[in-house]
C-alpha cells in the first residue's frame, strides 16, 4: 500500500521538486543589481557606478586579483588603470548633441559593502537650447548573462567644475533609469521630462512583477496557504488579506517610518512558511486563515521593502516609485494564484485532498526550515 501511494503521487512530488529545486543564481533576488548617480553640470558629467564586490569580480580580470579589500594602494590604482579603464572605454559611452566624450575613470573606493567608481566625462558643449544627452550602458550584461541591473539616478545641476558631486550629497535625483540589457542606451533632453516619468513608473512596475516572481519564499508562502483546498471565496479573502498587509508595511518601510532588520525579516518569514505548513498537517480545521495571512503579510512587507530600498534614492517621487512597485508585486502575485488555482484544482480530481495536503506541506516545511537555518546564521549557501 505505501508502495501504490508512493507512486500515485510521484508526480505531483516531482512537480513541487522542479517548482522549487529548479533554482540557478542568477534568479536571485538581487539579479545583480547595481547602482549608479550621473550628475549633468554645464560643461561635465560626473556619476559614480557602485557594484557589490562579487559582482564586480565577474570581470575575469578583477576575479584574478582574488580579495579586493587587501590590494593596496599602487594595487588598486593598477587595477583603476590597467582593467578599469580599458573595459570602460569599450563598454560605456557619452555623448552629447551626437558627439562623444571620451570617460575617464577618477578613482575607485570602498563605500560600506560596495566598490565606487568615480568617472568623469568633461569639455562638454551643452550649448543648444535642447542638449541630447546620450548614455550608452553595457557594463557586465556579457559577463552576467544579461542579469545585470543598474538603477540609474541622474541630477541636473549648473556647477561648472568637481563640486557637481556635491549634489549627490545635499540634493534629490530628477530622473531615474534602469540599465539594464533591454535598456542599454538613456537619452534624454529637457523638453522629456513627462517621458521620464512615465518610464519611471513603468521601471518600477516591471522590477516589481520581477520581485514576486523571483521570490521564492514569498511563492511557497502562497502556495502553502492554498493548498488544503480552500473555496474561491476563502482564497480571495487570503489574497485581499496579504495585499492589504504587505502594501501597510511597504509603504511604512520605504518611507522609513518604521525599519526592521533585513536579516530578520528574512528569518521570520522563513518560519512562517513553516508555520503554516504545520497548520496544514495537524490543524483539524484552519479558521481564520486570512487574519494568520495578514499577521504574516505584515511582514512580508518589509521583505519586499528590502528590496525597494536598493532601488530608491532620495524622496523625489517616493509614493509614486512604492506604488508603482506595489501594483508590479500585485500583478505578479495575480500571475501566480492564476496559475496555482487551476493547477491545484486538476491536481486535487487525481488525488486525494488530504494526500495533496499532506505532500505539499511536508515539502514546504522542509523548504522553509532549510531557509530559516540558512538566514538565521547567515550561511548563504542558498541561492535564492
Amino acid at each position: 500500500m505505501p508502495v501504490q501511494w508512493f507512486r500515485k503521487l510521484a508526480p505531483l512530488i516531482l512537480m513541487f521538486g522542479l517548482f522549487f529545486g529548479g533554482v540557478t543564481p542568477v534568479f536571485a533576488h538581487d539579479m545583480y543589481l547595481g547602482g549608479s548617480e550621473w550628475a549633468i553640470g554645464k560643461d561635465r558629467i560626473l556619476f559614480t557606478i557602485d557594484l557589490d564586490p562579487a559582482i564586480l569580480q565577474q570581470i575575469e580580470a578583477i576575479k584574478e586579483l582574488g580579495d579586493l579589500d587587501s590590494l593596496t594602494d599602487e594595487q588598486r590604482r593598477k587595477m583603476e588603470t590597467d582593467i578599469v579603464q580599458p573595459y570602460m572605454n569599450e563598454k560605456l559611452s557619452v555623448s552629447v548633441n551626437d558627439r562623444p566624450y571620451p570617460v575617464t575613470v577618477e578613482k575607485m573606493e570602498k563605500e560600506g559593502t560596495v566598490w565606487r567608481t568615480w568617472m568623469k566625462a568633461s569639455d562638454l558643449r551643452l550649448d543648444q537650447q535642447d542638449n541630447k544627452v546620450k548614455i550608452n550602458y553595457h557594463l557586465l550584461f556579457e559577463e552576467t548573462n544579461n542579469q545585470h541591473v543598474s538603477i540609474g539616478y541622474i541630477y541636473f545641476t549648473d556647477a561648472d567644475d568637481d563640486s557637481v558631486k556635491k549634489v549627490f550629497d545635499y540634493s534629490q535625483p530628477d530622473l531615474m533609469h534602469t540599465f539594464d540589457s533591454s535598456h542599454a542606451v538613456w537619452e534624454f533632453s529637457m523638453k522629456s521630462k513627462a517621458a521620464a516619468l512615465r518610464s519611471q513608473i513603468a521601471t518600477f512596475l516591471v522590477l516589481g512583477i520581477k520581485h514576486i516572481l523571483t521570490g521564492y519564499d514569498h511563492i511557497t508562502f502562497l502556495v502553502a496557504l492554498i493548498v488544503i483546498g480552500l473555496s474561491t471565496r476563502e482564497a480571495l479573502k487570503i489574497i485581499t488579506s496579504f495585499t492589504l498587509a504587505h502594501s501597510i508595511t511597504l509603504l511604512l518601510a520605504a518611507m522609513q517610518v518604521i525599519t526592521l532588520n533585513a536579516r530578520f525579516v528574512e528569518s521570520v518569514i522563513a518560519l512562517s512558511i513553516c508555520y503554516i505548513a504545520v497548520e496544514n498537517l495537524f490543524a483539524k480545521q484552519v479558521n481564520y486563515r486570512w487574519l494568520v495571512t495578514f499577521v504574516f503579510g505584515l511582514v512580508h512587507g518589509f521583505g519586499f521593502a528590502s528590496a525597494l530600498e536598493e532601488l530608491v534614492r532620495g524622496k523625489s517621487n517616493l509614493v509614486l516609485s512604492v506604488v508603482s512597485f506595489n501594483v508590479g508585486v500585485e500583478t505578479g502575485q495575480l500571475i501566480i494564484f492564476l496559475i496555482l488555482l487551476p493547477l491545484l484544482y486538476l491536481i486535487r480530481k487525481k488525488f486525494s485532498i488530504r494526500r495533496v495536503t499532506a505532500v505539499a506541506s511536508i515539502a514546504i516545511f522542509v523548504l522553509g526550515l532549510i531557509w530559516f537555518v540558512d538566514r538565521v546564521f547567515n550561511l548563504q549557501v542558498i541561492p535564492f
